[in-house]
C-alpha cells in the first residue's frame, strides 16, 4: 500500500473522503474609529470532503474559523465570510496599530490537525489524487499585511472590499 493509500484508509476512520489544500489570496478594506485599512491576507485552508457528503473549511492561516457548502467553492467563501466577519469585529474601537497586530495575530493562529492535513493533502496533489480544476501552486508562500489608507485618496494601494485573486490547490 503507498502513501497515498494510507492517506485515505486513515481518513476514512476519521470520516473524511477527501482533503483539498487551498490557497488564496484577497484584499479587503477596513474601517475603524478615525483610520481606514487596506489588509490583504495570502491564506491556506484545508477544505475535507466528509462522508456525509458535505465539505468543511478548516482555517489554517487565518485558523479559529469554518465554513462549511456543498462544494469546495461553497466552503471556502463561508470561511471566507467569516475571515471578513473577524476582520469588522477586530476594527471595533481599536487603533490601528492595535488593529494591526491583532490581524497579524490572528493570521498565525493554527492548530497541528490543520497543519496535518494541509500536508497531506499537498501529498495528494502532487501523487494526482485530487479530482480538481483548480491550477496548482508549488511552495506557496503565505502572510498578511494591513497597510492604512487615506480616507479620500483615489490611488489607494490595496484593491476595493471584495476583490479576490484565484484559489488555488496547494501541491
Amino acid at each position: 500500500m503507498d502513501k497515498a493509500e494510507l492517506l485515505i484508509s486513515k481518513w476514512r476512520a476519521e470520516g473524511i473522503d477527501m482533503v483539498y489544500p487551498l490557497i488564496f489570496k484577497f484584499r479587503t478594506s477596513v474601517v475603524g474609529e478615525g483610520w481606514l485599512a487596506g489588509v490583504e491576507l495570502r491564506g491556506a485552508c484545508v477544505v475535507t470532503k466528509e462522508a456525509r457528503g458535505e465539505y468543511i473549511a478548516h482555517g489554517l492561516k487565518p485558523g479559529g474559523v469554518a465554513g462549511v457548502g456543498s462544494t469546495v467553492t461553497e466552503a471556502y467563501l463561508a470561511y471566507k465570510e467569516d475571515v471578513q466577519t473577524v476582520l469588522y469585529d477586530m476594527a471595533g474601537d481599536a487603533s490601528l496599530g492595535a488593529f494591526r497586530d491583532g490581524v497579524l495575530e490572528f493570521f498565525e493562529s493554527t492548530d497541528a490537525w490543520g497543519e496535518e492535513k494541509f500536508a497531506d493533502g499537498r501529498l495528494m496533489v502532487a501523487a494526482g489524487k485530487v479530482d480538481s480544476s483548480l491550477p496548482q501552486e508549488p511552495k506557496p508562500e503565505l502572510g498578511a499585511r494591513v497597510v492604512e489608507l487615506e480616507l479620500r485618496a483615489r490611488n489607494n494601494p490595496v484593491l476595493p472590499a471584495g476583490e479576490n485573486l484565484p484559489v488555488r490547490l496547494a501541491a
